[in-house]
């Protein structure tokens, strides 16, 4: 049976219709301490703040019981050229160009409901359940950390303007949180994917507000590496890195930004990791930085197998250089022989942040003893000592 483009049409609108009917929406809150305990609330944010396509940009929230607080960067892939920049996550983008898209360029309104893992407060054996959590979405396919509006040809004579706007974003949501959420014990600044990476890029300045917290680090499946990124970086997106953000860009730019989180926060500071060892976005996307592919793919061996070694040497580097770093990496959920498959992307914000687990240790165990407990140590040893691939 063939389904035809209208006949798809129909059914993602009635299925829209359906998530509408059922999702409920977070309350609009302007000071933290109304908002209420365990449920997401959303704070407006005006000025600058807008999301990649022009529309409202907010943050998320939080309050739990605690003096401890969590600074969540969202992930949600990138844009970088008019290829990407005109192909947001989105049912357009997949009727039109019959591909998935490389990033969201607004915040879905169904997003709280997909937040879990570190981020749920409803499940007991969540080690931060009583954590205040500032969660910032990402919708402008920056890192969090771009300045700039750039005008795309789409299709035919329409144009798409993209707001880099992850700065500014940013920004203003961090004045927010620095007014309503003062000297927590402990901060986490935490990210996944796109977010890991704008996490380690704004932990320095987030860290400046919060002189008296203990504090933590953690990125969560974040390495890319490309020679594109200083023109990405600094000439698309315009972040004026090297001024604002006190170093040079280089291919491995997490791992630039662990060594100089390193020398600029605070004595004391615990630097955080983890990856999985196949994962099944990050090579594809990595492919196509570095003009490997054309588009994004899937289950191409050879180009998971690159991605895989340069993210193992990247954490051996660190592991080498910086005593107060450590890292989470398994390959969970790998499978064998005609049954192997990629590794999840992402293992924070997801159910998958219970069950992950490598040595027989589990990712929220080992992010809970070093954060809660002082118990430092790494996971997946062997795979960064031996990180010879098939």
């Amino acid at each position: 049976m063939i389904v035809s483009s209208v006949e798809w049409l129909m059914l993602a609108l009635v299925l829209i219709a359906i998530i509408v009917f059922i999702i409920k929406r977070p309350s609009r809150v302007v000071n933290f301490a109304d908002s209420p305990l365990y449920k997401w609330s959303r704070v407006d944010l005006s000025g600058r703040a807008v999301s990649g396509d022009g529309s409202s940009y907010y943050l998320l929230t939080k309050r739990g019981r605690s003096n401890n607080l969590m600074v969540y960067f969202s992930g949600g892939g990138i844009s970088w050229n008019r290829n990407t920049a005109t192909k947001p996550f989105g049912l357009r983008t997949l009727l039109h160009n019959h591909e998935l898209g490389y990033y969201f360029a607004n915040i879905p309104f169904y997003k709280p409901d997909l937040l879990g893992g570190i981020l749920d407060n409803q499940r007991k054996d969540n080690p931060f359940r009583d954590w205040n959590i500032i969660y910032v979405p990402y919708a402008t396919g920056d890192f969090h950390i771009g300045d700039h509006q750039v005008k795309y040809k789409d299709r035919g004579k329409l144009t798409f303007t993209a707001h880099y706007s992850g700065r500014a974003n940013t920004l203003k949501g961090l004045d927010w949180m620095f007014k309503h959420v003062p000297a927590p014990d402990k901060l986490l600044i935490a990210g996944a994917s796109a977010g890991g990476f704008g996490s380690a890029f704004w932990a320095p300045y987030i860290a400046e507000h919060y002189p008296q917290a203990q504090l933590y680090h953690y990125a969560d499946g974040a390495y890319l590496s490309s020679h594109q990124w200083p023109h990405i970086i600094d000439e698309v997106w315009k972040a004026d890195f090297l001024k604002r953000y006190g170093y040079a860009i280089e291919d491995d730019i997490i791992g630039a930004a662990f060594r100089a989180n390193h020398r600029m926060l605070p004595e004391g500071t615990v630097l955080l990791q983890s990856n999985t060892v196949y994962d099944k976005v990050l090579p594809s996307y990595e492919a196509v930085l570095n003009g490997r592919t054309e588009g994004l793919v899937s289950d191409d061996l050879e180009i998971t197998n690159e991605w895989s070694l340069g993210m193992l040497n990247s954490a051996h580097r660190l592991q080498q250089e910086l005593p107060d770093y450590y890292f989470f990496i398994t390959d969970y959920g790998v499978g064998s022989g005609k049954k192997r498959r990629g590794t999840p992307h992402t293992l924070s914000p997801y159910k998958v942040f219970y069950s992950a687990q490598e040595s027989g240790v589990k990712l929220s165990r080992w992010l809970g003893d070093i954060v809660n407990e002082d118990k430092r140590y790494s996971v997946g040893k062997e795979f960064v000592e031996f990180p010879g691939r098939e």
